[in-house]
C-alpha cells in the first residue's frame, strides 16, 4: 500500500513537471518569435547609437582643434615711409582714401574677414550667430 502511494505521488509530480515544461516551451517560443520580429529594429537602434557616438567624438575633436591656438602669420616687412614728395601727390585724397591705400598692401591676418560697409558687417554677424545656434 505504501509503495503504491509513493508511485502515485511520483506520477503526479512527473505529470506536473511535464505540464510546466510544456508551458515554459510555449513561452520561450513566443519570446524567440518576438525577438526575431524586433531584430531589424534593434539593429537600426544599434547603428544609430554607434553613429551618435561617432558624432560626439567628431565634435570633441573639432572642439579641440578650434581651441588650439594657431600660430600667427608672418607679416611682410612694412613698406618704407612716404617721402615728402608723396604726400603732395596724395593731397587731393581724403584721409579715408589714403588709409585704404595704405592698408591695401597689407597681407590678410588669419581669422579676419574683409568686410566692406556696415550692412555687410551686420549681415555677417547675424549669419555667424545663426550658424552657431544650428
Amino acid at each position: 500500500m505504501m509503495t503504491a502511494l509513493i508511485d502515485i505521488i511520483i506520477i503526479v509530480l512527473l505529470i506536473g513537471t511535464l505540464v510546466y515544461a510544456f508551458v515554459l516551451d510555449r513561452r520561450v517560443r513566443t519570446l524567440m518569435a518576438t525577438l526575431k520580429e524586433m531584430e531589424p529594429m534593434v539593429g537600426a537602434f544599434s547603428n544609430a547609437v554607434d553613429q551618435s557616438a561617432k558624432s560626439v567624438e567628431d565634435l570633441r575633436d573639432l572642439s579641440a582643434k578650434t581651441q588650439r591656438a594657431e600660430p600667427p602669420l608672418q607679416r611682410e616687412a612694412p613698406p618704407a615711409r612716404q617721402t615728402a614728395a608723396e604726400p603732395a601727390a596724395s593731397a587731393g585724397q581724403s584721409p579715408a582714401q589714403m588709409r585704404a591705400a595704405r592698408l591695401k598692401g597689407r597681407s590678410q591676418v588669419r581669422g579676419q574677414a574683409a568686410v566692406h560697409g556696415k550692412s555687410e558687417l551686420v549681415r555677417t554677424f547675424f549669419d555667424i550667430t545663426k550658424e552657431r545656434k544650428e
